[in-house]
């Protein structure tokens, strides 16, 4: 009788413990699952990333750049571009952090060109020394003489101007090629020592500005078709250029962003980056080395 009574209430607790276990395991297993999804996501692999990133880019320019503001446009683009870059570079992500760049500095460049086209005037305010640079731009597309850049570029006098001392003595080219590598050297050091020391700031700034004031003079050549060859030479080694600087960037800002200064662990994970950049830098300064010489040339022939 006590038996027949007990034996079912015994196997219903049974049963009531085997469920609990079970949901226990089953809650567990769930929770275990969202601590790892949550683990695994990564901020630069979502596309609400990179659509920040064009609105900030977009923001940064668009604005200073109506506002005709010299300075605030590329302190505003830097400092938003370097926090950025940094989210990917933390997580040690190289190939994010240099898709970052790319999509940004493309977007600056489009947005400045864009801006410049559509109000040349207003844009032109937006560069430090605009009206001076663009004259001189248009003057070496016109003649193939003063380049901007080259601490030389006056050495050479317009037509019917009277000669200078050093086109006199012969000195002309030496000069311009000794400012161009002066010139050259003074922005691959900022760039270098800067993203080193800063975690990319200072190079980014340096790249930046280069970057506006190209995309404002790619404007105002586009403005004066006859001048499109020109345009079309000179782009071809500063984006080039600007290709190489962006990769060192993107390297150099590593150390102080991870802490690790151990060269090494750089020339084994990222030599090919390295690579890549030095082969596009010193492609860049070869072709600026060479190419204007060879319009000048064109010019002075009358093709």
């Amino acid at each position: 009788m006590l038996y027949s009574v007990c034996c079912p209430a015994l196997c219903r607790v049974r049963q009531a413990i085997f469920c609990c276990l079970f949901v226990r395991y089953r809650l567990s297993h769930l929770v275990a699952l969202g601590m790892s999804t949550t683990r695994q996501y990564d901020l630069t692999m979502d596309p609400i990333f990179y659509v920040t990133l064009g609105f900030f880019a977009l923001f940064t320019t668009i604005l200073p750049g109506i506002m005709g503001q010299p300075n605030f446009l590329p302190i505003a683009q830097t400092l938003a571009l370097t926090i950025f870059l940094a989210i990917p570079l933390r997580r040690g992500r190289v190939d994010r952090g240099i898709q970052v760049l790319i999509i940004w500095l493309t977007l600056q460049l489009l947005f400045m060109v864009v801006g410049t086209l559509l109000l040349p005037a207003v844009f032109e305010r937006a560069i430090h020394g605009g009206f001076a640079y663009r004259s001189a731009l248009v003057e070496w597309a016109a003649t193939g003489h003063g380049l901007p850049g080259w601490f030389g570029k006056r050495a050479m006098p317009a037509a019917g101007g009277p000669l200078p001392v050093c086109a006199r003595v012969g000195l002309c080219q030496s000069l311009s090629t000794g400012g161009y590598v002066l010139s050259r050297l003074g922005e691959i050091s900022g760039i270098s020592l800067g993203s080193l020391l800063s975690a990319g700031l200072v190079g980014l700034w340096f790249l930046i500005r280069a970057l506006n004031q190209f995309g404002y003079a790619a404007g105002r050549l586009a403005l004066e078709p006859p001048l499109w060859p020109a345009l079309g030479l000179w782009a071809s080694w500063r984006l080039i250029t600007f290709a190489g600087y962006a990769g060192f960037i993107t390297l150099l800002a590593q150390p102080l962003l991870n802490n690790n200064w151990n060269p090494n662990f750089y020339l084994s994970q990222h030599g090919r980056l390295i690579r890549m950049s030095a082969l596009l830098m010193a492609l860049g300064l070869l072709l600026e080395l060479t190419l204007p010489g060879l319009w000048r040339t064109a010019v002075a022939s009358g093709l």
